[in-house]
């Protein structure tokens, strides 16, 4: 996965995504975390919430080659 963020407004941001191949563009609320970005906007409801926290590793999702916790995720170019 790769994502390019950009600000839009004080509220919200615009990012570029690419999922398992696949270009997306969003705009988001800031406090959106990666789990729900794919869950809720994306369709992808593979990753599952367990602890709604980040602890318990299972919303755990592979951002390029390293394992991540979309609760820590940060952007990446």
């Amino acid at each position: 996965m790769m994502a390019l963020v950009t600000t839009a407004d004080d509220t919200s941001r615009e990012l570029n995504l690419r999922v398992n191949g696949t270009a997306y563009r969003l705009r988001l609320d800031h406090r959106t975390t990666l789990l729900d970005a794919l869950r809720e906007h994306l369709g992808l409801t593979g990753t599952k919430k367990g602890c709604d926290h980040g602890q318990c590793g299972a919303c755990t999702v592979l951002v390029g080659a390293c394992c991540s916790r979309p609760a820590a995720c940060t952007s990446r170019t």
